[in-house]
């Protein structure tokens, strides 16, 4: 097996883990929790904020990791600790608890996605390979789609608690291999000294947008198949429309590069914002199969591309300084996902998912306007 490859296998499972199995395995497993514990929407949605809060705590302490040797053990703990946080949600009913394990499998998420990134991205550039990115990336929607399938499905025949410790033997089967594929590799050697130039945008204003960008996909993150499933006659495609989001999902941040490459960020990120948005908005209002199917597609075909997107354009923004733009986008972004899920548990109780998922279109059109008019100088040059 060449080391490309071996890399690839490394980086795609440490994607799956983090987000497509770490964060999103909840999604079609939350039906269950309500089924069987009545598990009601506002506690569902601080265990989604529970689940982000430690994300941005992970990404924090990511960034504080020196060596490379302590970026290795910190990285293979957390796979680790991801795979037993999953099992761990189906050994207790306690809502507290249900918190606490959540909080500290955010924590280890954002530590394999963070450091694996490091780890993968640099190595791929090294070996020619940057084109390659999308690939290791696409790892999220493998997870999503494994979630929609063999964990629902298990969760279909044993309850939530059977769902729970299937996502936990599947994280560790990946994490297996995440491990194998990336234990020899080393992050990027030190940086050189000069910079090309910032490009004409307010980093300010991307930050805010990806804060809206934050709080509005979240909701939809958390709650599509819940939201799926209570829709009269849409209950029985309800994770295939979680499945839908993951195929959407992973060719979406290289084909995003690809449109951002040959119009800019800016306008790539509008673009993108206003799908996103209309996959919300129709989910909202839709209750037919291809409605959902729509929306799922919009969807998975965006957020990635979102957060793909802001990172290189705050990267771009700020060239001398790229650790310092990543942390202020990723703060702005983990906050937003800290109130999404909450506000939107609260507007559907008081007046249904229509509400929840209008506010979460109305959110991410707000970051529109951010992208057209953030720009600081004329200079010439894409942006």
């Amino acid at each position: 097996m060449t080391p490309k490859t071996r890399l690839l296998i490394g980086g795609l499972s440490a994607c799956a883990v983090a987000l497509g199995l770490g964060r999103f395995a909840f999604t079609p497993i939350l039906p269950l929790m309500q089924a069987a514990h009545g598990l009601d929407t506002q506690s569902a949605g601080w265990l989604a904020a529970s689940n982000n809060l430690g994300y941005l705590a992970g990404a924090v302490w990511a960034g504080l990791i020196a060596t490379d040797r302590g970026r290795h053990l910190a990285f293979t703990a957390s796979l680790v600790v991801v795979a037993a946080s999953l099992a761990a949600m189906s050994l207790t009913s306690a809502e507290w608890v249900w918190n606490l394990i959540r909080l500290v499998a955010g924590i280890a998420s954002a530590l394999v996605f963070v450091l694996g990134a490091a780890l993968v991205v640099p190595a791929l550039a090294g070996l020619g390979a940057a084109r390659l990115t999308g690939v290791h990336f696409s790892g999220v929607g493998l997870g999503i789609i494994l979630s929609g399938s063999v964990i629902a499905w298990a969760g279909g025949w044993g309850g939530d608690n059977a769902a729970w410790l299937t996502a936990g033997a599947l994280c560790g089967v990946l994490s297996a291999a995440s491990a194998w594929g990336l234990r020899h590799v080393h992050g990027s050697g030190a940086a050189g000294t000069s910079h090309p130039a910032p490009a004409p945008f307010s980093l300010g204003w991307l930050s805010a947008a990806y804060f809206c960008a934050g709080l509005a996909y979240i909701v939809t993150g958390t709650f599509l198949v819940v939201v799926v499933r209570a829709t009269p006659g849409l209950e029985s495609i309800a994770n295939l429309s979680w499945v839908v989001v993951g195929l959407a999902a992973m060719p979406s941040s290289a084909a995003w590069a690809l449109f951002a490459a040959r119009f800019g960020f800016r306008l790539a990120l509008i673009f993108a914002h206003l799908l996103m948005a209309a996959g919300a908005g129709l989910l909202a209002v839709t209750d037919s199969a291809i409605g959902a199917m729509v929306s799922a597609l919009l969807y998975g075909g965006t957020f990635l591309g979102i957060a793909g997107m802001a990172m290189a354009f705050g990267r771009a923004i700020a060239p001398a300084h790229p650790a310092r733009a990543m942390g202020m986008l990723t703060a702005a972004f983990s906050v937003g996902q800290m109130i999404g899920p909450v506000a939107a548990a609260f507007l559907a109780d008081w007046g249904g998912w229509m509400p929840a998922l209008l506010m979460a279109a109305l959110v991410t059109l707000a970051g529109v306007p951010m992208l057209m008019f953030g720009r600081v100088s004329p200079s010439s040059g894409r942006s």
